[in-house]
């Protein structure tokens, strides 16, 4: 059988597309989720508009409960490096799932918004029934343009010669050399030339014709001979050159939830028959993706917004006031593109296969691409879906928008009126008998300001009248509903921050109790997510890559430069959603991961523990405390040093302690008897000393006892010399007579 004709397939489309559960044709799904929207922004017009004077506030829970949702859940899925990790398939693949997990994870990270794409996908999800993520390998062209001035002629033909350089503009000039009329005598040449000319016998300069010309001399002083006046001369070129370089990468990019459209019959993505996207794209870009030039022209343009809940998102009025300018940039008009991914007999040999058909504009009209229409196999529907409340055997579930905007009515209703009644306690009503009113009375009572004088008749006769308060029996009313709240959502002021008034009179285990009941329905959700469109988004996004990847790349993983070859990756099913749920919070997580690598310590003298083990314990600990390089904390195991840089080499491990105990006891004996010899030495010496000092005192007393007897001697002999010489001169002296 032939093809299916162009008409046949475009009604086909169409009937498909009317037919699938979208903006445009589930009033019910439009309407409900334009509602949350609405409820989201503040925006309560519809449901409950406000009289004119009474109180127009409302209540926030829509917005507040899904905001208090997105901190935990962004933290789960996108605190650590590793979203996901791919099994292996057998022993000899573990190396390769790992690679494989790395690189992946880095795509989605690294080359793509991965956290924006996370964030739109789970806001998504809790707002509007159902996130969706699309994934597709791009392939683009990037032009860089540069100029170059005054290139001499080795660097022209460099630049240009490199691989991707196209030539915008090039002139070029050579390279004046000057002559002597040019110069004058000041120029360099010709000071050159005077510096040169030779002197005769008598001192006298020469004239040029003597020897040579001065242009021959300019030419020569120059680099050029007088014969090679005719040949190519030097130039400078100016220049300006586009680098044209081709970027494949597989990307991800959170889809509109309004711009989505499934089979009613659908249960999942994968198994839908039907499923279109609409994007909108400019007519140049519709241009350069190779579509038929004249086809594109004659497409309409795309100015407001067709759906309610495309206005409804709206902030700033971005698309109903939407102005454009398609008659002066008709090359930036949008026009809407509408992708259909539909499972039909095309090929007309009674087997349905997977298709994607590009049509255009409200009519749907199937755009040509090299003359034909475009319509391509896929092997998948290249999204992913997921929603928070799964309601089972459908694929719209609920959202967390739907669970609480009863809430948001009734807590409006209550704080309306109880702001109403509070306005009424500060302007109360009046009574006012006629018999006490002038033709004034009236006027003043309807200028309410501080001061104000009221006229009457007669003193007495106004009688204010007094309004219940029913701030007792509001507020716990508007209690109960935060409480509901709380119980519907899990989103409680325990999680979000401990309010005092919340833990009074409660122990930590019941106060703990309570917090791990409130985060029981948001780990609930986080695992429906994990194991629906995250699962799903990252098996699309390795398939694709590997698919698609044509060369191998070289890119820095665990702080090492590897290269990764698509082309010898294998289909991975299985796959590991690291979301870190299960296990506690973040504090009882550590406290676990120290009772273990406490336990590795006592297992090391078992031979309980490997050297690996203990890095992976190192590891788990930094990312636990919030760090991605591990690297920077921790050495693998038998990973070598870096020759450039001594200090990255592993420090010795310590000695065995029986080892370090002997040799400290006798390090204490050594320097115990070290010691000892010197206090025996610092004892001799000082005997030594003393005896020294001893023996000097003795012999110094002994030669003052010697002088002293010598001294004593002489004075001795003198006395006797004396005595002699007395007596032989009394002895001569003549007698007295008597």
């Amino acid at each position: 059988m032939p093809k299916m004709a162009a008409g046949d397939l475009k009604a086909l489309l169409a009937a498909e597309r009317y037919d699938a559960l979208s903006a445009m044709a589930a009033s019910k799904l439009s309407d409900e989720r334009a509602s949350a929207l609405n409820y989201y922004m503040g925006n309560m017009s519809k449901d409950m508009p406000a009289p004119d004077g009474r109180s127009k506030a409302v209540s926030s829970d829509v917005a507040d409960t899904i905001e208090g949702l997105m901190p935990p859940l962004m933290e789960i899925f996108a605190s650590g490096d590793e979203v996901v990790q791919f099994a292996p398939v057998g022993p000899e693949d573990v190396a390769a799932a790992e690679q494989e997990t790395d690189y992946v994870n880095h795509v989605f990270m690294q080359q793509n918004p991965g956290f924006l794409v996370l964030y739109s996908f789970i806001k998504d999800a809790l707002l509007s029934k159902v996130g969706v993520v699309k994934v597709w390998w791009e392939c683009r062209q990037e032009v860089e343009r540069e100029t170059y001035l005054d290139q001499p002629d080795d660097a022209f033909a460099l630049i240009v010669s490199q691989p991707g350089v196209e030539v915008v503009e090039h002139t070029e000039r050579e390279i004046a050399i000057p002559r002597p009329e040019e110069g004058a005598a000041e120029s360099a040449f010709t000071r050159v030339f005077d510096a040169l000319r030779p002197v005769s016998k008598d001192g006298r300069a020469l004239q040029p014709s003597s020897f040579e010309t001065l242009p021959q001399l300019s030419l020569r002083s120059a680099g050029i001979a007088p014969q090679d006046e005719g040949l190519p001369r030097p130039k400078l070129h100016d220049v300006t050159i586009e680098i044209r370089r081709t970027r494949e990468c597989a990307r991800a990019e959170g889809v509109t939830p309004e711009e989505f459209g499934i089979s009613r019959r659908a249960r999942s993505i994968k198994d839908t028959d039907y499923c279109f996207h609409d994007v909108f794209r400019t007519e140049s870009q519709l241009i350069a993706q190779g579509y038929d030039r004249e086809q594109v022209k004659k497409l309409p343009s795309y100015t407001l917004a067709h759906t309610i809940e495309e206005q409804a998102r709206d902030t700033v009025n971005e698309s109903t006031l939407r102005q454009g300018d398609d008659g002066l940039n008709t090359s930036s008009r949008l026009i809407r593109i509408t992708e259909h991914y539909v499972r039909i007999d095309y090929d007309g040999n009674d087997e349905a296969a997977l298709y994607r058909c590009t049509t255009a504009g409200e009519e749907g009209e199937l755009l040509l691409r090299d003359g034909e229409p475009d319509v391509v196999r896929e092997d998948v529907i290249p999204f992913a879906a997921m929603t928070p409340v799964i309601v089972t055997h459908r694929f719209f579930g609920r959202s967390i928008a739907d669970l609480v905007m009863d809430i948001q009515r009734i807590k409006t209703a209550l704080l309306r009126a109880l702001l109403d009644n509070a306005y009424l306690a500060n302007n109360p009503r009046t009574e006012v008998p006629e018999s006490h009113a002038t033709e004034t009375t009236l006027d003043d009572l309807l200028v309410s300001r501080p001061g104000g004088i009221v006229r009457t008749k007669m003193p007495g006769g106004l009688s204010v009248i007094e309004h219940p308060d029913i701030g007792n029996h509001v507020f716990p009313l508007l209690q109960y509903q935060d409480a509901t709240r709380e119980w519907r959502t899990g989103v409680s002021r325990q999680g979000q921050g401990v309010d005092p008034n919340a833990l009074q009179n409660q122990v930590a285990t019941i106060a703990n109790q309570m917090f791990n009941a409130s985060q029981a329905k948001v780990k609930l959700i986080a695992r429906i997510f994990a194991e629906t469109g995250i699962r799903d988004l990252f098996a699309l996004l390795h398939m694709t890559i590997r698919k698609n990847g044509s060369q191998a790349q070289t890119v820095r993983l665990r702080n090492q430069w590897v290269t990764v070859d698509p082309r010898d990756w294998r289909a991975r099913n299985d796959m590991t959603i690291n979301v870190g749920l299960g296990t506690g919070s973040k504090a009882e997580q550590l406290a676990h991961l120290q009772l273990i690598i406490g336990a590795q310590k006592e297992a090391i003298a078992a031979g309980l523990v490997s050297a690996k083990n203990l890095f992976h314990s190192a590891k788990e600990l930094v990312k636990l405390a919030g760090h991605k390089n591990v690297d920077a904390f921790f050495t693998p195991p038998g990973a070598p040093a870096d020759p450039n840089d001594p200090a990255s080499a592993p420090i010795a491990p310590p000695a065995d302690p029986k080892h370090a105990e002997i040799a400290a006891k006798a390090q204490t004996e050594q320097a115990k008897i070290t010691a000892d010899a010197a206090h025996q030495k610092m004892k001799l010496d000082a005997q030594l000393a003393f005896e020294r000092e001893k023996f000097a005192l003795e012999k110094e007393l002994k030669l003052l006892d010697l002088q002293i007897a010598r001294e004593r001697h002489q004075q001795d002999m003198q006395r006797s010399a004396i005595k002699t010489i007395a007596d032989a001169a009394h002895a001569a002296a003549p007698q007295p007579v008597q």
